[in-house]
């Protein structure tokens, strides 16, 4: 019987990216016309694709198409390989015409730049001077699908139920949250603060990412009503809606490490004491040689911090 390993040669890069494209737009004639093909050709492509793995990918309809079960749980791992084969491709465009080894994506949430910044950057430039190097900042979901995609090479995130067993993790510090006040603020003063004084307390937290499924893990495990009653992209807001005195804002310490507002005060959350961990993250694939050891550089650089200089950017 032949394994599926050896019937992947039926299988070309072109046809996961015309299956990729049209899961995408979600309709013939489109993709054929974004792809610069012939319906026919796509058509024929597809039916390569489902041959080989044995099963349908789409139902396809006179106005549109809708990916089966097996096409939508198909879709990452295509998506993965035509977004490494991408990347590679340009490197390897890049080593030909500029003399360059590649380039390296790292993905990062941008309240841990930090820890990278600008120390990091340079140590890269040193020891790998033909590789060029890419920052990506994003929510800590967006970092998560992106590694799982193979978008990026690998990046530092925060540790929580939403990353998959097959991302390997690399935890670096725990990240305390704290509650930004009005100076004018009552709690202002505390050297710490119980969750339980923030109930009936407007509350401000981000939107997106998993700041907030932390928090009201937090609340609902303790049986605390909180109202996070503004939720927000951009940190400036989250501090706009406290020096306007309209909210307590809770977000994880690192975030305040280049707070320098007067009006503004940091005071940890306390009883019970909530953290997330950050941690330098990677796909389970083995990444190029070059790469693999930029990687392995900066593990070793930011797990062997200075601890003075650590307590120094950690602090409010």
């Amino acid at each position: 019987m032949t394994t599926p390993w050896n019937r992947l040669p039926a299988l070309s890069l072109k046809q996961l990216h015309y299956f990729v494209t049209l899961a995408q737009l979600r309709h013939f004639t489109d993709t054929a016309n974004h792809l610069a093909i012939s319906q026919p050709a796509l058509s024929s492509a597809l039916r390569q694709i489902e041959s080989v793995l044995g099963g349908k990918l789409v139902n396809r309809t006179a106005s549109a198409v809708s990916l089966t079960e097996l096409g939508a749980a198909i879709l990452p791992h295509a998506e993965r390989v035509v977004n490494v084969a991408r990347r590679a491709f340009s490197d390897m465009n890049q080593i030909v015409e500029a003399g360059g080894e590649g380039t390296v994506h790292i993905g990062l949430v941008p309240s841990v730049s930090s820890l990278l910044f600008p120390t990091l950057p340079r140590q890269l430039a040193a020891a790998f001077p033909r590789l060029r190097v890419a920052f990506h900042d994003q929510t800590n979901d967006a970092l998560i699908t992106r590694l799982i995609n193979g978008q990026i090479d690998y990046g530092i995130g925060a540790l929580d139920s939403s990353v998959p067993a097959d991302i390997e993790v690399f935890p670096l510090q725990d990240d305390p949250f704290v509650a930004i006040l009005h100076r004018d603020d009552p709690l202002a003063g505390s050297g710490h603060l119980p969750w339980r004084r923030l109930i009936d307390r407007d509350i401000a937290v981000f939107s997106r990412g998993n700041i907030q499924r932390l928090v009201s893990a937090l609340a609902e495990s303790n049986r605390l009503t909180l109202q996070p009653r503004y939720h927000v992209d951009y940190i400036e807001t989250l501090y706009g809606l406290v020096r306007s005195q309209l909210a307590v804002a809770i977000l994880p310490q690192l975030y305040t490490t280049h707070l320098r507002d007067p009006d503004l005060v940091a005071v940890q959350l306390q009883q019970p004491a909530l953290a997330r961990t950050v941690a330098l993250m990677r796909s389970a694939q083995p990444l190029p040689p070059l790469i693999d050891a930029s990687f392995q550089l900066l593990l070793k650089t930011l797990r062997h911090r200075d601890p003075d200089q650590a307590a120094s950017n950690a602090s409010p």
